[in-house]
């Protein structure tokens, strides 16, 4: 049965304006001059030394750009997109108090978002709402179309495991500016494009792929508790232990702690790990590493 969740902890910032593409095609990871307008994308925008500022998902619109992304992201991320856009015709607002976001979960969402969306591809619109469909989730941006009135309502925490599960490139903000894209698998979910030409922070991202200077990846981590543990993400060695890595997002639901942390390429798949007291364990990654298909 398929759920339906408000995203409350989602938002979105909206580019609009005659510059549009062109001033983006200079900011962000992605090539959206060759973006079809039936597809969404992930996408990155990095500061000039190619860390990144925030991850997001992208989509076109009546000749807008709109960026979906965690909310407490936003704050840090649109002063940094206006400051470039001073001599460009485009508008830069936080839109996340005009669109409703909601997900939809289950192994039916995706074939009923496509009942309710007609068309081609994994953006949809119907009226003022859009779909960006993936594998096995959907996201509406807008409002919601009057089929989904009967769907069982599902929790915030329910999507942030599903978001965790599937190693999804969400940088939290309190990481924003400290890892370069590749450190989050932005690449291997068609975040980056290397072919396109120059953007803020592009220099380093290109070294990072072309020269083999990446060395870290975001796995998955798979734990059970009763409370989320603190304290620092540690590797074992042999009797000994040592920080293992970044953590990036966790969540508890039903005793089973789920998190993703960006950690060494080639940490054993069996290695010991824990967050606290709670002894973790690497989950297969839903998708393979760029290069690595």
């Amino acid at each position: 049965m398929a759920q339906l969740i408000p995203l409350t902890h989602l938002g979105l910032i909206r580019i609009s304006g005659d510059d549009t593409l062109t001033f983006l095609q200079g900011q962000l990871t992605i090539n959206l001059l060759a973006l079809e307008a039936n597809r969404w994308s992930w996408g990155g925008h990095c500061d000039p030394k190619g860390k990144l500022l925030a991850s997001f998902r992208l989509f076109k619109r009546d000749g807008e750009v709109l960026m979906v992304m965690p909310r407490d992201l936003i704050p840090l991320d649109l002063p940094q997109l206006q400051k470039y856009a001073v001599f460009n015709k485009v508008t830069i607002t936080d839109a996340s108090d005009e669109l409703a976001l909601h997900g939809l979960l289950g192994n039916d969402a995706c074939q009923l978002a496509q009942e309710l969306f007609a068309g081609e591809g994994t953006l949809r619109h119907q009226g003022d709402a859009s779909l960006l469909l993936d594998q096995d989730s959907a996201i509406i941006v807008g409002d919601l179309p009057g089929g989904l009135a009967a769907l069982d309502g599902g929790s915030t925490e329910l999507w942030l495991r599903h978001e965790i599960a599937r190693a999804w490139p969400m940088l939290p903000a309190s990481h924003s500016g400290e890892l370069v894209p590749q450190m989050l698998n932005l690449d291997a979910v068609g975040g980056i494009q290397y072919d396109k030409g120059c953007y803020i922070g592009q220099e380093t991202v290109a070294r990072m792929h072309f020269r083999g200077g990446n060395k870290r990846a975001t796995f998955v981590l798979k734990g059970s508790c009763d409370t989320l543990p603190e304290g620092e993400l540690e590797l074992a060695l042999g009797d000994n232990w040592r920080r293992g890595g970044t953590l990036l997002n966790s969540q508890l639901v039903d005793g089973e702690l789920w998190a993703t942390a960006v950690m060494a390429k080639d940490v054993a798949p069996d290695a010991r790990l824990r967050l606290g007291e709670v002894a973790l364990a690497i989950e297969p990654r839903p998708y393979p590493l760029f290069g690595q298909e």
